[in-house]
């Protein structure tokens, strides 16, 4: 008997089509082909190797969660921290860091294409090759763009004379956590007040006026020789628990409230308090009125309609800020309020920067959290002043750059060769793969 089979020479290969075949080796070879051509060469990928941009790119760290408050920080291991201990940012409890395995940095892809019909803008993060060593790659924040003049002043940048202004993004982007009253609480319930679990409540007392209030007062605290101590807010960082020398230290004015009003029923109005040390600021919320005044030193410098925080599920997200000389106040992400303001030399930060109170209203606010602008060092060893308080013009190509964890970074304000970047050395814009953080 002869069974009739296919002849596999004549085209096809056990039951599958020529044609077929070709295509799929067609489809592999251009799979391949825009691997090499899009992924390296749009894309590049980068493991980040210190904390000269922490927190917004971490490099080797010790992933700590904070025994006495819950909250979770990195610790940087590229400069050994002090006596293997690492104190938590956000209540100041010592936690130990013997026997801890060290977390590798952030995974990060450099978007090649990020600046191909235009440069960078200010307050971007770039990555660029070494002006110093051209074989290393850099990572740093665009502070000043060609043509202009910057200075470092006072922890802030000047461009061309006049003090760098963030939007409400921007300042998102820079703004350091300094507590989140959902791990612990610095706040000091007084009057009507009660809290539970980062959750705060007031209840209209009889007799309570704008005159007569019961504040929710925010109280700083930081370990010093091992002691708790009230202080105002510093330049410090979590990620850095290295001896710092008092020069690197700095009282920060420039701090940002962020809160939700979960609900609020009464008369009454909502007030928030800010100070810097030379003028205190205050925001009258009305829920019941939908509408809010604000104050400087008693005076009115704006007013407008409030959202009514029953009208989303997630109450209204209030944010005022003092970065910058310059008051702002954000409803539900909008910014309302943008007003710069004078500051006098010599100024002097409180420990008590931000009070709440709510005379005649029965309100919930969650997720309290107090956050501090950047603050940006000038050199101070001898020989290294190059790009300190004195200005520096930058040239038709020229970018100045700087890490955001100014007590370590090697950048535009110490480099022995030049402050500037040349625009040819930028390679693109970074960004951290969030999916990989451990």
């Amino acid at each position: 008997m002869r069974v009739a089979g296919k002849n596999r020479g004549s085209g096809e290969s056990l039951g599958v089509p020529r044609r077929f075949v070709q295509r799929l080796v067609l489809i592999i070879i251009v799979l391949l082909a825009a691997r090499t051509w899009f992924i390296e060469g749009l894309f590049s990928s980068y493991r980040v190797t210190s904390g000269s941009m922490a927190e917004a790119l971490r490099g080797p760290h010790f992933d700590v969660t904070c025994r006495e408050c819950g909250f979770r920080f990195a610790c940087g291991s590229d400069i050994k921290p002090l006596r293997r201990r690492a104190i938590c940012p956000n209540c100041a409890a010592e936690n130990d860091l013997a026997g801890r395995p060290i977390a590798p940095g952030d995974r990060m892809i450099v978007l090649k294409s990020a600046y191909t019909f235009a440069g960078p803008r200010r307050w971007q993060v770039v990555a660029f090759r070494d002006p110093q060593q051209a074989t290393r790659l850099l990572v740093k924040r665009v502070v000043g763009l060609p043509g202009e003049t910057i200075r470092l002043l006072d922890g802030n940048v000047y461009v061309d004379g006049r003090i760098a202004r963030k939007t409400l993004a921007q300042q998102r982007a820079l703004a350091v956590l300094v507590h989140d009253a959902r791990f612990g609480s610095r706040w000091k319930a007084e009057g009507g007040w009660t809290q539970r679990n980062g959750v705060f409540r007031h209840t209209a007392a009889p007799g309570e006026s704008n005159g007569n209030v019961a504040w929710l007062v925010y109280r700083h605290q930081r370990r010093a020789l091992g002691e708790l101590v009230e202080s105002p807010v510093l330049n410090e960082l979590g990620y850095n628990q290295f001896d710092q020398r008092s020069e690197m230290l700095a009282a920060v004015a420039d701090l940002m409230l962020s809160m939700r009003i979960a609900s609020a029923r009464g008369p009454g109005g909502l007030l928030i308090r800010a100070e810097n040390g030379q003028s205190r600021f205050e925001v009258q919320l009305v829920p019941g009125e939908r509408r809010y005044v604000v104050r400087e030193d008693n005076q009115v410098i704006a007013s407008g309609v409030c959202p009514d925080p029953a009208t989303s599920e997630q109450g209204l997200m209030v944010e005022l800020s003092l970065f910058d000389r310059q008051f702002l106040l954000a409803l539900d992400g909008r910014t309302t309020v943008a007003r710069p303001y004078a500051a006098a030399e010599g100024r002097q930060p409180v420990p008590q920067p931000v009070a709440i109170g709510a005379p005649g209203l029965e309100v919930m606010l969650r997720d309290l959290r107090v956050y501090r602008d950047a603050y940006y060092l000038c050199p101070v060893a001898a020989g290294r002043l190059q790009a300190g308080e004195r200005p520096i013009p930058l040239g038709p190509n020229e970018y100045f750059v700087l890490g955001d964890n100014s007590a370590v970074s090697v950048d535009s304000r110490n480099w022995t060769n030049g402050p500037s970047v040349s625009g040819d050395l930028i390679l693109g814009r970074p960004f951290i793969l969030a999916w990989a953080r451990q």
